[in-house]
């Protein structure tokens, strides 16, 4: 569904030249007219699957293996607000985007309405890929938290 699971994985190439394995056609989010010409150009030449975006799969994937939200959205709408698709996946989008989007008053105010979650559990009846939720927001709250406290990221 995301090619580039929601802007969590960046090289465009190694995820075509990965999907092009499975005969797969994924639904890329152009955001640039530049976006749309890379694809566009895939489909003239098809990326081949090199070793050295092999070892850059592999790297993606041992980073993000485990709890990892897709940020689809189907767990939403959160009973008490809280923007699930992106809060849920924070660590990873501070770490693998421009951090200082993400550090702004809109997401700090976003991020401590996880203090709030009523563990109502509705996400976790709609998460298709059934996570956590409720921990999986903790989690990414308290590392949210380190890094305005200083932490390195």
């Amino acid at each position: 569904m995301k090619g580039l699971s929601g802007g969590l994985l960046t090289n465009a190439r190694a995820c075509m030249a990965f999907m092009l394995q499975y005969n797969v056609l994924p639904i890329w989010g152009i955001q640039r007219m530049s976006e749309l010409e890379q694809w566009l150009d895939f489909f003239r030449e098809q990326p081949e699957l090199t070793p050295e975006l092999e070892a850059l799969i592999k790297k993606d994937r041992d980073e993000l293996l485990g709890e990892f939200c897709r940020g689809c959205g189907y767990c939403s709408p959160c009973s008490v607000g809280i923007t699930i698709n992106q809060c849920a996946r924070m660590s990873q989008m501070i770490r693998r985007a421009p951090s200082e989007a993400w550090l702004t008053p809109h997401w700090q105010e976003e991020m401590m309405k996880i203090e709030k979650c009523a563990d109502c559990g509705a996400c976790l009846k709609r998460c298709p890929y059934e996570l956590n939720i409720p921990t999986l927001l903790r989690k990414n709250l308290a590392d949210y938290k380190e890094i305005l406290a200083g932490k390195e990221i």
